[in-house]
């Protein structure tokens, strides 16, 4: 189930012990625990404090805190991305790259009653569904429809031929929910899965109490019987209480606190998200092709990681994490920060008309003013004037998904082992649904999308990472910056704690020692 946590003590460097405690246990080894195995579960609990925000549908992914807490997804993956069994006991593809059938293994769900094929069905149905589905929206495209073949089996029949690379991720990021559960208003308070703890109590913005689930279907899990999460404002006051012992751990931390903690606590890195600055294709000035391309030339990659991330995280050129197989180091090169190139393409796009000058909406997100104040002194050195508009964090994404900003530092997730994954969140939908695309989405990104998503061979699976590699760079509306790890600090007692490729939270293997 994801990776074992690694502890960091160092800026950049290679990840060592470096003498924290609990190293030598945890140091690159994977996390099998769906293989099950290991020592039984112990008696104890642990208190997290975060500044996430909490909510208990997974089809939301605006939390990283519950997804792995409440929830069993059909398959995990380890550190290097091969796959263990997890709600699935096994599955078969068929030979023609257009159904698999999947084996769910014996499993309760929290309130009650068995998981079965319905429930996946259920499930799948949600997911195609755009309006329903959010994030599992697009990453389900391919499936044709989902067929109970009896309580425990079901099959998926796809669009068209497709890689399983793409169908494994996507059984990573199912969850198995209740049928009768299985939408937002009926998970806004209560969480409807199987997963390793219960709900024990909750109170917004404030605590939630979560217990060992008895009923998990692995039985060596999870390894504690308690974890409390308290939610604070801000992140300073989570490190004060970090550093008081007021909590055990604090998760989700800007890397800026790793030279202060580094000394006292054990550090776990996650890297599983990246920072993009996307500009609004489908409105003024970002309309002219031309300018994007020039804007995207002025990017100082290297100096954002270092003064904002300090030091953590690796170069992007658009939106593929370096461990993903369309990922070409190339374009670093090719198509990197010069300022030179920057100037001319921009001269020639105020010859197209367009304008010099344009607005970047911010929220909180921690680092995204920091990264657009090194943008904005950029641009000015050639001549384009970037302004920059603090707002709520609520009001950001409401603008944002109303394509009402003309630029902005925003996250986007994994793309995992399948490029057209890329095209997932709302920022690179291969739809005029697209907030910074719309009516101008281009069609060679359509089909780009598309010959990735159904190229199984794999010389035709390299020529079509190459061409939407071409293509998103062409129209520069996405221009990736960096890969943003997060940061987890805890008191050197407590070990276990992970995160997946998703930069989800694994809480199933944590432990005081």
């Amino acid at each position: 189930m994801a990776h074992r946590a690694v502890l960091r003590p160092s800026r950049r460097s290679v990840l060592k012990a470096g003498g924290l405690a609990g190293a030598s246990s945890l140091l690159g080894l994977p996390l099998l625990a769906a293989c099950g195995g290991g020592s039984t579960a112990s008696t104890g609990r642990l208190t997290l404090g975060t500044t996430q925000i909490m909510q208990f549908d997974p089809y939301q992914t605006n939390s990283a805190i519950h997804i792995h807490t409440f929830y069993t997804y059909l398959l995990d993956y380890t550190e290097n991305y091969d796959t263990r069994p997890a709600g699935a006991a096994r599955w078969e593809f068929a030979d023609d790259h257009r159904s698999v059938t999947i084996t769910l293994r014996e499993q309760t769900f929290h309130g009650g009653g068995q998981v079965t094929a319905t429930d996946v069905v259920v499930g799948v149905e949600r997911a195609k569904d755009p309006e329903a589905g959010f994030t599992l929206a697009e990453p389900s495209a391919f499936i044709e429809s989902a067929t109970a073949v009896d309580r425990r089996t079901v099959r998926l029949d796809f669009v068209t031929e497709t890689p399983e690379s793409l169908v494994l991720d996507w059984m990573f990021a199912f969850p198995l929910v209740r049928a009768d559960r299985n939408n937002a208003a009926a998970m806004e308070t209560e969480p409807a899965g199987s997963g390793p703890f219960l709900v024990d109590s909750f109170t917004r913005d404030r605590r939630l109490v979560v217990r060992r689930n008895p009923d998990y279907w692995d039985s060596e899990l999870p390894r504690l019987d308690e974890v409390e999460f308290r939610f604070f404002r801000d992140e300073e006051s989570l490190v004060s209480a970090l550093e008081s012992g007021d909590v055990d751990g604090a998760i989700y931390l800007a890397p800026r606190h790793d030279e202060r903690l580094r000394d006292r606590f054990s550090l776990v890195q996650g890297g599983g998200r990246m920072d993009l600055f996307f500009m609004n294709a489908s409105r003024p000035p970002f309309d002219n092709r031309a300018l994007r391309q020039a804007l995207a030339r002025a990017v100082n990659r290297e100096r954002i990681i270092e003064q904002v991330r300090f030091g953590i995280g690796e170069p992007i050129y658009t939106a593929f994490m370096p461990s993903s197989p369309a990922f070409d180091s190339t374009y670093l090169d090719s198509h990197g920060f010069d300022l030179a190139e920057a100037e001319r393409l921009l001269g020639r796009a105020v010859d197209e008309g367009a304008a010099r000058e344009a607005t970047a909406g911010v929220g909180d997100e921690p680092g995204a003013i920091d990264i657009l104040q090194i943008i904005q002194a950029d641009f000015e050195e050639i001549g384009f004037t970037l302004s920059i508009e603090p707002m709520e964090q609520t009001t950001f994404l409401e603008e944002l998904f109303s394509s009402n900003l003309e630029c902005c530092v925003a996250a986007q997730p994994n793309n995992l082992q399948s490029p057209s994954l890329i095209a997932r969140g709302r920022q690179m939908l291969p739809t005029t649904d697209n907030v910074m695309l719309g009516e101008n989405l281009p069609e060679a990104y359509v089909t780009a999308v598309e010959e990735a998503r159904t190229a199984v061979t794999p010389e035709a699976q390299r020529a079509a990472w190459q061409r939407l590699n071409e293509v998103l760079v062409d129209e520069a509306w996405a221009v990736g910056i960096a890969t943003r790890p997060s940061l987890h600090g805890l008191d050197q007692s407590v070990t276990g704690l992970a995160v997946d490729q998703r930069d989800f939270l694994v809480l199933a293997d944590i432990r005081v020692e």
